[in-house]
């Protein structure tokens, strides 16, 4: 699988922000009455997907460095510490669970970003309303808490990375690292 591009997600939100304003547009021009309110827990929502995201990476990065640091230590040939636990590898199913969490958080982050500027661009004419100003507040808060969910899954990605081989190494690690 490869890397997201955020090109590609930033083309997203641009795409689906034109189409949320437009749809929107239309559906004043109809005069169906006023436009659906933006819920509240739509930013919260988002900010809570995003540091669970985010959590995943942290715990992710935790236990690769932790990794990382027993097969160096293996390979230099040093004994374990006594109270020292032993590292388990990381599966590769948990891996794979966790990058496409990442892949989905990603395109999922995005397309709300967008969905939530095309409203607030929208709502932008009508500022001198009460009501549609704290939409609009809604709209910016629901935006940022979509682009932490894009960087909490661009940050997940990068995390699980594989660097590349090296050639000549073809040394496995000793069981109970």
């Amino acid at each position: 699988m490869k890397p997201t591009k955020p090109l590609v997600l930033v083309a997203t939100v641009v795409v689906v922000a034109a189409i949320a304003y437009a749809v929107l547009r239309f559906w004043d021009h109809l005069g169906a009455g006023s436009v659906p309110a933006v819920p509240l827990s739509a930013p919260i929502t988002l900010a809570v997907l995003a540091a669970a995201v985010f959590g995943v990476a942290l715990g992710l990065r935790a236990r690769f460095a932790a990794y990382r640091k027993a097969r160096a230590r293996i390979e230099r040939g040093l004994p374990r510490e006594p109270n020292e636990r032993p590292v388990k590898p990381i599966d590769p199913l948990q891996a794979a669970r966790a990058l496409v969490l990442a892949k989905a958080s990603g395109l999922v982050g995005s397309v709300f970003a967008g969905i939530y500027a095309g409203y607030g661009l929208f709502l932008l004419g009508r500022l001198d309303v009460g009501i549609y100003r704290s939409e609009a507040l809604r709209c910016g808060f629901a935006v940022l808490g979509g682009a932490a969910l894009v960087a909490a899954a661009i940050y997940l990605e990068h995390i699980l990375k594989v660097p590349p081989e090296e050639p000549g190494n073809d040394a496995k690690v000793p069981s109970g690292a």
